[in-house]
């Protein structure tokens, strides 16, 4: 049966919020008009050839350490709390100047996640709403996907609708184990929505969605591994599920109501300790 809500328990408030920007410092007015209609923009460019080299590396040692604990490629999952290195890449200037561009000069952050896709991975990932997943409101959190490998049509690049970012809540199921889904929702039939784009894009290289959009991606059935890094970043006026105060990174400017405590930079790259 259809599901609208997933955070039945929490009040929250699901639309999109147009970026307004009449002066953007990065993107182009084009490009946030884009963002408004489309609900995402790609590509754009960050890190250079040897940091991009740098970038894949880091991934590699921490892909070993989790492959070591009998973790998967999906399981670096929020390990910017404990690991230096994507703290860094979450508080990476030249990413924050895009993201200023859509949500404003202070941004908060505390959602990272490495989607990697092996070769010849059979998992996919259905189409979704970041947003049905977040105990978050109101709903004005933006993803960027860092491309850690190059990204074409033969290793399951991500796919987009554009536009169902304005639908608002988009009713989904429960995955099946049939389904052989990476996280646990689905929008059946999303191509109702629009036709799929794919997001192309190279290794170094950004793009960035609302978290209302449409989009999944199919099986990596070449021989070249595909993996990106999820940034997730909101505004300081977005509030979870805490009363008072909550645990976050204040990645640019600051949050003048004191609700989200900032979270220092680890000083390791480590493997986060179970609670």
């Amino acid at each position: 049966m259809p599901i609208t809500d997933a955070l039945p328990g929490m009040k929250r408030e699901l639309k999109f919020y147009p970026a307004k920007n009449d002066a953007p410092k990065k993107l182009t007015r084009a490009q946030i008009q884009h963002f408004n209609e489309k609900g995402y923009i790609f590509p754009l460019d960050v890190f250079t050839k040897k940091e991009t080299e740098a970038n894949r590396a880091y991934f590699d040692k921490l892909m070993g350490k989790a492959q070591a604990a009998g973790k998967n490629s999906y399981s670096i999952n929020g390990w910017h709390r404990s690991c230096k290195g994507i703290y860094d890449l979450l508080v990476d200037n030249r990413i924050l100047d895009y993201v200023e561009d859509l949500l404003g000069p202070n941004l908060v952050s505390r959602m990272t996640h490495y989607f990697s896709k092996m070769p010849g991975d059979g998992k996919k990932v259905a189409f979704h709403q970041d947003a049905s997943y977040w105990p978050l409101t109101p709903s004005k959190t933006v993803t960027v996907w860092l491309a850690i490998d190059d990204v074409d049509l033969a290793n399951a690049p991500m796919e987009v609708i554009p536009g169902s970012h304005r639908h608002g809540q988009i009713p989904f199921e429960r995955s099946t184990p049939e389904e052989n889904n990476v996280l646990g929702q689905s929008v059946h039939y999303a191509e109702k929505f629009g036709v799929p784009v794919p997001l192309i894009m190279k290794a170094g290289q950004i793009s960035i969605h609302s978290d209302l959009l449409l989009h999944g991606s199919r099986p990596n059935t070449s021989q070249r591994r595909r993996c990106g890094l999820t940034l997730r970043y909101m505004p300081p006026e977005v509030r979870t599920r805490e009363t008072d105060h909550a645990p976050a990174i204040l990645c640019r400017g600051s949050d003048p109501s004191g609700y989200w405590q900032h979270t220092p930079r680890p000083d390791g790259d480590d493997i986060p300790k179970r609670k």
